[in-house]
C-alpha cells in the first residue's frame, strides 16, 4: 500500500514538474515577429516569420497598409488570444485564386506602383516594408508579375526575387485562435447610417469603400441590410459593435469616382425600406475621403472632404494632402513646396506687396493706377481703364457745342466747291470744242 502510494506521489510531482516547465505563450514585443515577404500581382500575399523558439500570443497584432497618398488602411487585425504556434504565418488576398492555400485571407487588395506594410502591436511598429514611390523608399517597384519583395537572409532589407514560394503546406496548423462565443442579434438596420466614403481611388478600384456606423448601444446583425447603388442592391453581412463602424468594400460594383452631378447610396433594410440615404457630388478628389463631421446649428449633418481617410475609425478632418519629405503645404495654394519658400521669419512685406511663396520676395500687387509705370512718350497719355499709353487727340472745337447746322454748312461748302469745279470743266470743255473759232476770231482783231 505505501509502494502505491509512494508510486502515485511521484507521479503528481511529475505531472505538476511538466505543467510548471511546459513551455508557455509569450506576449510579442519588438523582433519577435518579421516580415518576411510580399506580394502584389494577382496571387497576392503577405508572409510573417517567427522569430522566437516559443509560441506567440498575437493579442493587440494588426497589419496595416499605405498608400502613395499617406493614407493608412487595416489590412488584418488579429483576436485577442491569438497563438502562433508555427514558424511561419501566410496570409492571401481573399480574392485570389489561391486563398485556400494560406493560413489566413484578408480583404485589404495591395498596390503594385507603390505602398507600405506595416505589422503594429499595441501602437507600435514592429516591422514594415516600402516599395515604389514612397517617402524614404529605396525598393523601387514590383513592375513585372511573379516578383516577391524578400526581405534579405541577413535580415537587414528587402530585395525583389523573382518565383518566390511561400513555406505553406495543406493541412498545417500554425496557429490557436480562441473561440469566440458571439452574442446572437437579431437581424435590424435601424440605427446604421453612412459616416465616409472613398470613391475616386488613386490606382485601383479596391481603394473604394463605404463606411457604416451604428449610432444605438446595441450591436447591429446585417442580415437582411443591403447597400443600394444605382437601383441594385447588394446584400451586407457581418455584426457592427454597437457605437462602433463597419466597412464595406464593393467588390460587385464600382462607385463613380466623380459624378457629373451626383450619386446616391441607400442602406436599405429587409423590407426595402430605406434607412439612411447619402448623395455624394461632383468634385470629389484623387484619394480624398468624403466624411461626416458631426452636425451644423441647423441639425443637418457637415460632409467634407479630407485627405486622411480613416476606413474602420473616427473621421479625421485633414485640409491638405501630406506631402513628401522636405516639402510643407503652401496653404495658399494647397500645393507642396520646399521648406525655405515658407520661411515664416522674414519681415513683414510693405502696404501693397505680398510675400511670392516661391521666391520668398515680396511683390507688389498689380493695380490700375501703378506709380511704376514707364511715362508716356510725347504725344501721348496713360489711359486710366488700360494703363497703356494712347496719342492725345486736340480739339480746337472742344469749347463749343457739338450743333447738327455744323454738319449742315460742313456739306454746303463742299457742294458749293463741288459745282464750282463742274463749272469750271465745263468751259474748259467748250473752249476745246471751239478752239479753232475761238483762234479766228483772235486773229480777225
Amino acid at each position: 500500500m505505501k509502494k502505491v502510494r509512494y508510486f502515485f506521489g511521484i507521479c503528481v510531482f511529475a505531472l505538476l514538474g511538466l505543467v510548471a516547465f511546459a513551455p508557455k505563450a509569450t506576449a510579442i514585443s519588438s523582433n519577435d515577429l518579421t516580415i518576411l515577404a510580399v506580394r502584389t500581382d494577382a496571387e497576392e500575399f503577405i508572409e510573417l516569420k517567427k522569430n522566437s523558439q516559443n509560441s506567440l500570443l498575437l493579442t493587440g497584432l494588426s497589419i496595416y497598409y499605405t498608400n502613395s497618398s499617406g493614407n493608412e488602411y487595416l489590412v488584418y487585425e488579429f483576436v485577442d488570444g491569438t497563438e502562433l504556434t508555427g514558424e511561419s504565418l501566410l496570409l492571401r488576398l481573399a480574392s485570389t485564386d489561391s486563398r485556400d492555400e494560406a493560413d489566413l485571407n484578408y480583404s485589404r487588395n495591395l498596390s503594385q506602383t507603390a505602398g507600405k506594410i506595416s505589422l503594429v502591436a499595441g501602437g507600435v511598429t514592429m516591422d514594415e516594408v516600402c516599395w515604389g514611390k514612397m517617402t524614404g523608399c529605396e525598393t523601387g517597384n514590383f513592375g513585372t508579375k511573379k516578383k516577391v519583395l524578400v526581405k534579405n537572409a541577413s535580415g537587414e532589407g528587402f530585395s525583389f526575387v523573382e518565383d518566390y514560394d511561400p513555406s505553406w503546406e495543406a493541412g498545417r496548423e500554425v496557429l490557436n485562435v480562441p473561440e469566440v462565443q458571439e452574442e446572437v442579434v437579431e437581424p435590424k438596420c435601424a440605427g446604421l447610417q453612412f459616416s465616409e466614403i472613398l470613391s475616386y481611388y488613386e490606382s485601383n478600384k479596391n481603394e473604394q469603400f463605404i463606411e457604416f456606423f451604428n449610432t444605438t448601444a446595441d450591436q447591429i446583425n446585417l442580415e437582411g441590410c443591403a447597400v443600394k447603388y444605382k437601383n441594385k442592391t447588394y446584400p451586407l453581412e457581418g455584426i457592427v459593435a454597437a457605437e462602433g463602424f463597419f466597412v464595406y468594400y464593393p467588390t460587385n460594383f464600382v462607385l463613380t469616382k466623380n459624378p457629373t452631378n451626383s450619386n446616391v447610396i441607400e442602406i436599405i433594410d429587409a423590407t426595402g425600406e430605406t434607412v439612411d440615404r447619402l448623395e455624394y457630388f461632383n468634385g470629389q478628389k484623387k484619394a480624398v475621403a468624403f466624411s461626416q463631421f458631426g452636425y451644423d446649428g441647423d441639425g443637418k449633418e457637415q460632409w467634407l472632404q479630407t485627405y486622411a481617410a480613416t476606413p474602420g475609425r473616427e473621421n479625421n478632418y485633414q485640409k491638405y494632402k501630406t506631402c513628401p519629405e522636405g516639402k510643407v503645404i503652401n496653404e495658399e495654394t494647397g500645393n507642396c513646396v520646399e521648406k525655405t519658400s515658407l520661411n515664416t521669419g522674414l519681415a513683414e512685406c510693405p502696404a501693397g506687396s505680398y510675400r511670392n511663396p516661391l521666391t520668398n520676395r515680396c511683390k507688389k500687387y498689380a493695380t490700375a493706377a501703378s506709380t511704376e509705370l514707364k511715362a508716356c512718350a510725347e504725344g501721348y497719355e496713360r489711359n486710366p481703364e488700360t494703363n497703356r499709353c494712347r496719342r492725345i487727340v486736340t480739339n480746337e472745337g472742344s469749347s463749343y457745342g457739338l450743333l447738327a447746322d455744323n454738319f449742315e454748312e460742313k456739306s454746303s461748302f463742299v457742294a458749293i466747291w463741288a459745282i464750282v469745279g463742274v463749272g469750271i470743266l465745263g468751259a474748259l470743255y467748250v473752249i476745246y470744242e471751239y478752239r479753232k473759232e475761238i483762234s479766228k476770231l483772235f486773229k480777225k482783231k
